[in-house]
């Protein structure tokens, strides 16, 4: 399949494509003519990498996963997938407890301004906020 029609299939631009080709994240054959020629594999790879993208998963982290699943299985590849998806699942898992703390001091800020209350739930507020700065934004990066 030529580079335009594996871009309509996924509705993304021939620019994307060569962007994840440059990143190392597909690996296309080339014909004798200088033609790429995606194959099932290449489809399976951009699923993956759609999926991941989504996740927020970067571009190296990306490129890190492909590559260990263009590994043969081994010991030492499914130790390093396990420790590197460990790490992700914590990142996550912080993420998820600042933005219920984010979603909480939102709900909290909006019932205080639509009853005109800040004074009376001042207090309040700044515990959540507190909880905010000690799970804030900048702790969570890899």
């Amino acid at each position: 399949m030529k580079i335009t029609a594996f871009a309509q299939q996924f509705n993304l631009s021939t620019d994307a494509i060569r962007f994840y080709e440059r990143s190392g994240l597909l690996q296309p054959k080339r014909q004798t003519n200088g033609y790429r020629e995606f194959t099932e594999t290449d489809k399976q790879d951009l699923k993956i990498i759609l999926a991941l993208k989504e996740l927020d998963f970067s571009i190296k982290e990306i490129n890190y996963l492909l590559e260990l699943k263009r590994q043969p299985i081994s010991t030492q590849c499914n130790d390093e997938s396990t420790d590197f998806l460990t790490d992700k699942i914590n990142y996550i898992k912080q993420k998820i407890s600042f933005y219920e703390v984010s979603y909480k001091l939102l709900l909290k800020l909006k019932a205080t301004i639509q009853d005109n209350n800040y004074v009376e739930n001042q207090a309040e507020l700044f515990v959540l906020i507190d909880q905010l700065s000690n799970h804030g934004i900048k702790e969570l990066s890899l």
